[in-house]
């Protein structure tokens, strides 16, 4: 549902026709008793996003955020970015708090003449998470995307072909500091099975991919229709690095999804649903000689289906001095997975890994004017997560603030 988003809120900026720059902060709290996620979280964010016409021709876009967020009392998993990499993840059983730092930048242009609109855009996300207590991991990820999109527009609709391509990469390291030992480190190849000839001998991962994708959308400038299809594909591996590389596992996803809607000027309603193919392989190695691993074979091991489905809506209420938009959506997703049997230590994990999710979120936003265009703007949110399965649950909420120009 993110990238369905993302993608209407992309042609939306190319296509609007009043430029605008947004400056703004925020805060959350949360609490958990999904175990992967900790017991309770909170952080900050900063961020802005600006679109500024050169002329009527020409407009160039950015946006750039930066957040720090602290969990407590996660256990099992040791990554980050855990819910696409799974289920090649480290893991152990003691876990801890972890606090993360996000930068991320986003810059394109936009050229549109005689009815033609396209654009090329860059994105970077940089990641760091890390903990100060054994075992510490220091994870760091970089994830590129580029994108270019060309389509037409007219007075009352603009149909977008949007194509990108991306790299990601992860250093995932272990490290321990105590007099009193090593806690047991595991590479898990399924959701519930660990590769147990590697276990606890290898303290640091690597994992790269390429990712790939398309999206066609169709978007009313006033009101109408709207409606938007994406593909996303993803290819990422693992490999253990201490003293060798040994690639452990590689995951193929295969990401389709869809949005249908109608909007007015005051009010938005769509609904979207999706389907996820998630197939991963395993290496198998022979008996080691002179530090080197023989490749036997590569072996599927891991198959997993997810389907979504969800609506969400928007409303827009002029008020004597500002507006107030409303927004709320819920979805549901479910998951069927055929992989490795259950370990019987890696139960409560692979329950975890596999259950089902009802998301629901709802944020009020009020804007009020301040001086000729400037406008300051308030907005409280909170979100929702029931794990149907294991009738695990999450929520947070968040108080974001800023000033729009």
């Amino acid at each position: 549902m993110n990238a369905l988003l993302s993608i209407l809120l992309l042609v939306t900026n190319l296509v609007t026709d009043t430029s605008s720059t947004q400056v703004g902060v925020s805060g959350h709290y949360g609490q958990s008793t999904y175990a992967i996620e900790g017991d309770r979280a909170g952080g900050f964010s900063v961020q802005a996003q600006s679109m500024h016409d050169i002329d009527s021709v020409h407009r160039v876009f950015g946006e750039a955020s930066y957040s720090w967020n602290q969990n407590h009392g996660n256990r099992f998993v040791e990554n980050a970015d855990y819910d696409m990499l799974r289920p090649y993840l480290t893991v152990d059983t003691v876990g801890g708090g972890m606090r993360t730092e996000t930068y991320f930048f986003r810059g394109g242009y936009r050229m549109v003449r005689k009815h033609i609109v396209w654009h090329a855009a860059l994105q970077f996300r940089a990641l760091q998470s890390y903990r100060d207590i054994d075992p510490r991991p220091k994870n760091k990820v970089a994830d590129l995307r580029v994108d270019a999109g060309i389509g037409y527009t007219n007075s009352t609709y603009a149909w977008m072909i949007i194509a990108g391509a991306g790299r990601y990469k992860q250093n995932n390291e272990l490290k321990f500091y105590s007099e009193l030992g090593e806690s047991q480190i595991y590479h898990m190849v399924a959701p519930g099975a660990a590769y147990t000839r590697f276990s606890g001998s290898k303290k640091e991962s690597y994992y790269h991919g390429l990712s790939a994708g398309a999206s066609l959308a169709m978007m009313p400038r006033r009101s109408g229709w709207l409606a938007e299809i994406d593909y996303q594909y993803l290819r990422v591996e693992k490999e253990l690095h201490d003293n060798t590389f040994i690639p452990i596992g590689r995951l193929h996803t295969h990401a389709v999804d869809a949005t249908l809607g109608y909007m007015m000027p005051a009010w938005r309603l769509t609904v979207h649903g999706g389907f996820d193919m998630r197939r991963g392989q395993q290496f198998i190695y022979g008996e080691a000689a002179n530090n080197t691993y023989p490749l036997l074979t590569l072996q599927s091991n891991y198959a997993c289906s997810i389907w979504h489905i969800g609506a969400d809506g928007s409303y827009n209420c002029p008020l004597p001095f500002g507006a107030m938009l409303f927004g709320a959506g819920i979805d549901y997703s479910g998951m069927r997975t055929t992989a490795l049997h259950v370990e019987p230590r890696w139960r409560e994990l692979n329950d975890l890994l596999t259950d089902n999710q009802l998301n629901a979120h709802a944020s009020i936003r009020y804007a009020f004017p301040i001086k000729a265009r400037y406008a300051w703007f308030i907005c409280p949110d909170a979100h929702f997560c029931q794990y149907t399965r294991t009738t695990r649950h999450t929520w947070h909420i968040a108080l974001h603030t800023g000033i729009t120009f």
